[in-house]
């Protein structure tokens, strides 16, 4: 578990050295030495994180196949989920490249953090206080959720089009995401929430009432909506989980640091377009907090948590007791998932190390598909050559 304990702790001493430097905290070359590194530990662990990787190492291969057999790409069509056809393109570019499942998840991989480099680059303020947040918020998730951490990526490239009022070049982006994963849908109502500052007891009414909705049967029709266009409708509907105090718990957090310095924020578009983008994600945790599956329709809005807070505690005004709560915060919730995925990916392996991957077997014995690739992770070869 140490080896997962020294990614955040890299993460603080980037701070620590960075953070504090108006131009060390922007420097881009900072954020890509380590992004790179998040991207290799990731990209590089030997089936960590979950089932979904058995899953989408099983698609590749097939496609592979396909790719170095007839080309008869009709044959796999039934992989796509409705309009996903975006990551069955992906599927088909890496395809020429490798047949190899674990190259293949690198590259993905890979790409995320391309994408959320250039999220960082083109918004925050402040790199290092932004990577801690996101090392406690979507860290873990981009080891498991590729499909969807894609399309996240490529949603947040069109940002900017929000507060330049050009819907059509902001909604071009989220289509194509969509073609990665429909779910990111919903982060289009972004677009028409009114650029303007809300009294706190606007917003205060606003997420009381969507928690009064978390308790109806409401979120249990919209999940099994959000189902049915994935295909997993069973998988959703099925994890109603009763009142998840962690999902309320964050909320609070949010709201109290938002709220604490208020003062501070800014009124251009920009700044409220991302404030909008908080609101969005609390209310979205309250109305789905019944749900294990529900956060993961907040997951889109947390570029708007990254800005904010490394746009408000990050100035020399405010005090650094506020940017300790943070980290104390945040660590706590990069440890919290930590323990609940441990079974599943302590101790830490690369893919270069034949044998079992990572974990107490439990997932490895339901959904490994290719019993080959544990005696020799590059059986299948990791890079070849277009006939």
């Amino acid at each position: 578990m140490g080896i997962y304990l020294l990614v955040f702790v890299i993460g603080l001493l980037y701070f620590l050295f960075a953070g504090g430097n108006e131009r060390m905290s922007k420097d881009g070359r900072l954020l890509a030495i380590y992004f790179i590194y998040l991207a290799l530990f990731v990209g590089l662990g030997d089936m960590i994180g979950g089932y979904d990787r058995y899953i989408y190492g099983e698609s590749f291969d097939y496609i592979a196949d396909i790719t170095w057999g007839d080309r008869n790409y009709t044959n796999a069509i039934y992989l796509v989920n409705g309009v996903e056809y975006g990551y069955f393109a992906w599927q088909v570019l890496v395809s020429f490249i490798t047949t190899n499942r674990y190259m293949f998840i690198l590259f993905t991989t890979i790409l995320i953090y391309v994408l959320f480099y250039k999220s960082f680059v083109k918004y925050i303020d402040n790199y290092p206080f932004a990577c801690i947040v996101f090392l406690g918020l979507m860290f873990f998730f981009t080891m498991t959720y590729l499909r969807q951490m894609i399309a996240i990526g490529i949603a947040w490239q069109g940002v900017e089009h929000i507060w330049k009022r050009n819907a059509i070049r902001f909604f071009i982006y989220v289509g194509l995401a969509a073609t990665f994963h429909t779910a990111v849908l919903i982060f289009g109502i972004i677009y028409f929430i009114p650029l303007r500052e809300y009294s706190r007891k606007t917003i205060i009414w606003f997420l009381t009432l969507c928690l009064l909705i978390g308790l109806t049967p409401i979120p249990n029709m919209i999940i099994a909506s959000a189902g049915e266009t994935t295909g997993k409708v069973g998988d959703y509907t099925e994890q109603d989980q009763g009142f998840r105090i962690e999902y309320v718990l964050e909320v609070i957090f949010f709201i109290f640091i938002i709220f604490k310095n208020y003062r501070y924020i800014n009124e251009d578009k920009k700044t409220l377009t991302f404030l909008n983008m908080c609101y969005a994600l609390c209310a979205i945790l309250f109305v789905f907090m019944r749900f294990g599956q529900g956060g993961r329709f907040a997951w889109p809005f947390f570029l708007g948590i990254f800005y904010m807070l490394s746009k408000l505690l990050c100035q020399r005004r405010i005090s650094s007791v506020n940017r300790g709560l943070v980290f104390i915060v945040f660590f706590a919730l990069f440890i919290r998932i930590n323990n609940a995925w441990a079974p599943q990916q302590v101790p830490y392996k690369t893919f270069f190390t034949n044998g079992m991957p990572a974990g107490n077997g439990e997932i490895y014995s339901k959904f490994e598909y290719d019993f080959d690739y544990t005696t020799n992770k590059f059986y299948r070869p990791a890079f070849t050559f277009i006939k």
